[in-house]
């Protein structure tokens, strides 16, 4: 997997075993109906609490002390699946499908009793149901997926009354589930649409479309933004889908870096992934919540996992639903639906990463699906379009790497050594078919002439051994493709080729149609 053009749509790492990977539980709440998503809350005391979306309500939980969680408040709502929290300053903005509008809770009283709030269902874009919510830095709250024309995003300013949020404009061109947004640039997750969009919100009134991409399974559910802004990681709520990674520094040109997937053939599916310090923490459903090393964003690596759901595995909308990465403390919140609350002790560890080109040796062309493994680790990829790989492992140390293609001599390089947060670069010429079996050659090897050649070329053959109904003579490109095949009727003669071939290497490889091989290379000038 590899960032340089689209060299990791098809590279797609085998991932750690899963199950428990630095990340350690330091406590558990139960519920006693189902849980949806979760964020988080810090008092100016520094006590940290969990805003926890349950079925019918908001359950504000003190995680101050992990081992003990304490639900302090709990905000009676009407019934959904689905509840989205966010906060601003000391307020938390809860919206749900439900209907209601927004319900906005003063959380300034903590850690003392909670006892104001109010509802906002907007006035020039009135709405009654919404799905999802997001408040950037600035205070412009975005309502996504409400009641009201086409579910893009309302666009609200907080800052001069967090209780009564004003309306600034709208976004309405398309359906908005999720998103995010940074400076002047909103981040739109359009699910039905199966795209993400940049959309210029620096006038709010009057929103403008940068630039949009598919996602690979074109159902996008989130987007979350790089702490440098050059990368966008977007999920697809599909079974078998992906965690993607967008290159954004072009709103013309957004293009794929690497994509990776909890599992691979388990049929799990991602929820929700967000940014902290260059790791993407996800929740994926049935396999609970995943961390990957997002420094190298053409390089996505898991480092750490933590199964929340051990009674629920593969394809299916259980398990974990949100997770909340941005306490002081490190600690990461996550919101099982069935299991409930879970406080989590991350160990974020940088990734050891391994990238390199793979050449034919006598061509020099950069060879595509080459597999390559690291050994011990029982991790492997394999090479893009343009010869490129990348991929690595969580655990330093001394490795082989094995590189293999059906068309080639398998080549080991010994005792590698990957570092964390080190780039290991590993650059590997691979032996085609005809050098490997240089040893069944015989003296009466085949030749070509003149090779070089311009135009014409004559190939006198001699076959060992009884020649059989299989016996002929192909012609590849440098790449392995076949050009022409002949089929050869006795022991030996003489064959005219290449009179229409483009400039470049060739292979001709004769057989007997009994096991013997006999090859060489020639060059149309």
């Amino acid at each position: 997997m590899k960032r340089k053009i689209l060299s990791t749509l098809f590279a797609i790492s085998c991932l750690i075993s899963f199950g428990q990977l630095n990340m350690t539980q330091l406590g558990q709440l139960a519920y006693s109906k189902n849980l949806n998503d979760i964020w988080g809350y810090v008092d100016t005391a520094g006590n940290e609490y969990a805003l926890v979306g349950v079925f019918d309500g908001l359950s504000v939980v003190d995680v101050s002390d992990p081992a003990s969680p304490v639900e302090v408040h709990f905000e009676q709502g009407v019934n959904s699946s689905w509840r989205d929290i966010k906060t601003w300053g000391r307020y938390a903005y809860v919206s749900t499908e439900g209907g209601g509008g927004i319900v906005i809770i003063d959380l300034s009283p903590l850690p003392g009793t909670i006892t104001s709030s109010t509802s906002f269902t907007g006035s020039g874009y009135s709405f009654s149901s919404v799905h999802n919510l997001y408040i950037d830095e600035s205070g412009k709250l975005y309502i996504f997926g409400a009641d009201n024309g086409a579910g893009g995003a309302i666009i609200c300013d907080l800052t001069a009354d967090p209780m009564n949020p004003v309306e600034l404009g709208r976004y309405d061109l398309n359906y908005f589930h999720d998103g995010m947004a940074r400076g002047d640039t909103l981040w739109g997750a359009a699910l039905y649409q199966g795209k993400l969009y940049a959309v210029d919100v620096s006038d709010p009134a009057n929103p403008a479309v940068l630039g949009t991409v598919s996602t690979p399974d074109q159902f996008t559910h989130n987007a979350w933004v790089s702490g440098d802004g050059e990368t966008v990681f977007t999920t697809d709520e599909e079974s078998g889908a992906f965690v993607t990674a967008f290159d954004v520094t072009d709103m013309q040109n957004i293009f794929e870096t690497d994509r990776v997937q909890s599992n691979p053939g388990s049929g799990v599916i991602p929820h929700n992934v967000h940014v902290n310090n260059n790791f993407l923490v996800s929740s994926y459903y049935a396999d609970g919540v995943l961390i990957h090393d997002a420094a190298r964003p053409g390089n996505l690596i898991e480092v750490g996992n933590f199964d929340t759901s051990p009674s629920h595995s593969g394809d299916g909308y259980d398990g974990c639903w949100g997770a909340y990465p941005f306490l002081p403390s490190g600690n990461i919140l996550a919101s099982d639906m069935e299991e409930g609350l879970y406080i989590l002790e991350p160990d974020y560890q940088r990734a050891c990463y391994l990238e390199g080109l793979v050449t034919d040796s006598i061509t020099g062309l950069k060879l595509k699906n080459v597999n390559i493994r690291i050994l011990s680790a029982e991790i492997s990829t394999t090479t893009a379009m343009d010869g490129t790989y990348a991929f690595g492992t969580v655990d330093s140390g001394m490795y082989d790497i094995e590189f293999s293609h059906q068309d080639y001599a398998t080549d080991t390089v010994r005792d590698v050594e990957l570092g964390n947060g080190q780039l290991t670069t590993l650059d590997h010429i691979m032996s085609s078919w005809f050098t490997a079996i240089q040893d069944q050659i015989s003296p009466d090897q085949p030749s070509a002439y003149p090779n070089p050649f311009k135009t014409g070329l004559t190939v006198d053959y001699y076959l060992s051994g009884p020649v059989s109904g299989g016996a002929s003579l192909g012609v590849f490109d440098a790449t392995g493709r076949l050009i022409e095949e002949f089929p050869l009727r006795s022991a030996s003669g003489s064959v005219q080729i290449g009179k229409n071939y483009p400039k470049g290497f060739y292979l001709i490889k004769i057989g007997n149609g009994s096991g013997m091989i006999k090859t060489l290379k020639v060059n149309k000038q």
